[in-house]
């Protein structure tokens, strides 16, 4: 493993964190059949995380193109999914929504100091197992605080150049070898759950807008029929070892930059994991491979190829992704956006275009709200800790 353990990522590379949480590319030029590749320039990727939170564990299952060409994900179904412990204790993962992801029993977590190893078996008989992980304890996040910072290489019309930047400090464990990642959320209330444009209008029963023959330049927007959140995710990998700092405790490292997009208080979620050995080399690599290339459409495949997951059908397959085996702490934030700001600096809003959709007078029958889809990336559910 590198010395250089201290490292992250700018948002500038949204597109490859969003591969490797689930988002893998496919090329429609190379056919699937039953599940396995045709083409050799594309493979399984296996994404695996087991943690102590029950929310956090799942695995999925696709198969992608080696290179980062489109926006589409082929899941695979219908595998036989299962993880292990050290006392030979199987639990079943059944695939559930998205297709292509399996999930354990409701309720079911990893346990601190416990050993797990996963096993895959798709519908044509290939068979994919992992090595044994061990989760590692994590300790609390101690503090955190948050700066308001300006880049000033940035214009100022540019959101990247005014935003709060998010330190916190943790005590080390005592062991040896642990290795840390951050993750946060964002939840923010909206109005509206869909926009249609170029004239369409919102169809309630396919859930989605319907373009006119003839497209024109009204855009329509239809309220929500509910409460409904937007989930934002950070976009960046940040990783750490204790190599230096054994036992230590950490002051001040930076864990996130949040916009100065409005003045009103920010929900901010945030993520403290105990990782493993290979899931820090493994991270560390992709760290390292896009700082040097420079660009997302530049980073090969071997860069991603796992270093805890095997074909035990065909032991010279490559496998795309990590089985995670990790140990979490999460801690809820309300920034307020209006303290400590300097003068002359203001919030970059974004205004929705377009108008909001009603029912005509004395229509009958008629829908005007729109319901709010439960994604990754939108939730009806009220955050955990939602004071607004």
């Amino acid at each position: 493993i590198s010395n250089s353990c201290n490292m992250s990522l700018s948002p500038k590379n949204i597109l490859f964190y969003l591969f490797l949480l689930g988002v893998v590319t496919w090329a429609c030029v190379n056919p699937i059949k039953d599940f396995v590749q045709i083409d050799a320039t594309s493979f399984t990727t296996i994404e695996a995380d087991i943690s102590d939170d029950p929310d956090l564990s799942k695995v999925r299952l696709t198969s992608s193109s080696n290179r980062l060409l489109s926006q589409l994900a082929l899941p695979i179904s219908k595998a036989v999914v299962f993880v292990t412990d050290q006392n030979g204790n199987k639990t079943p993962f059944t695939e559930g929504i998205p297709l292509g992801t399996y999930y354990p029993p409701t309720g079911w977590k990893g346990a601190v100091a416990s050993t797990y190893k996963l096993n895959v078996k798709m519908l044509t008989g290939q068979t994919y197992e992992s090595t044994a992980e061990t989760m590692k304890a994590v300790p609390e996040i101690e503090n955190a605080i948050t700066r308001f910072e300006t880049f000033e290489q940035y214009d100022k019309v540019d959101v990247r150049r005014a935003g709060f930047t998010v330190y916190l400090d943790f005590k080390d464990l005592p062991s040896e070898g642990d290795f840390y990642l951050w993750n946060w959320k964002h939840y923010e209330k909206i109005g509206f759950c869909a926009t249609c444009t170029d004239g369409g209008k919102y169809d309630f029963k396919k859930l989605d807008c319907v373009q006119p023959k003839f497209p024109t330049d009204v855009i329509l927007n239809y309220m929500c029929d509910g409460n409904c959140w937007d989930i934002t995710s950070n976009n960046d990998l940040n990783v750490f070892s204790d190599v230096l700092t054994n036992g230590q405790r950490v002051v001040g490292r930076q864990v996130a930059r949040i916009p100065f997009d409005n003045w009103t208080p920010y929900y901010f979620r945030l993520e403290q994991r105990s990782i493993t050995k290979n899931a820090f080399a493994f991270y560390q690599s992709l760290i390292s491979q896009v700082q040097s290339s420079g660009s997302l459409f530049d980073v090969p495949a071997e860069t991603r190829f796992s270093l805890n997951i095997k074909s035990l059908t065909t032991p010279s397959e490559r496998v795309l992704g990590i089985f995670n085996v990790f140990s979490v702490r999460k801690k809820i934030f309300i920034i307020d956006r209006r303290k400590n700001i300097p003068l002359g600096e203001e919030p970059i809003i974004s205004i929705i275009p377009g108008d909001t959709y009603s029912c005509p007078p004395g229509s009958v029958g008629c829908q005007d709200k729109a319901p709010c889809i439960e994604s990754p990336t939108r939730t009806k559910i009220t955050p955990e800790g939602w004071v607004f």
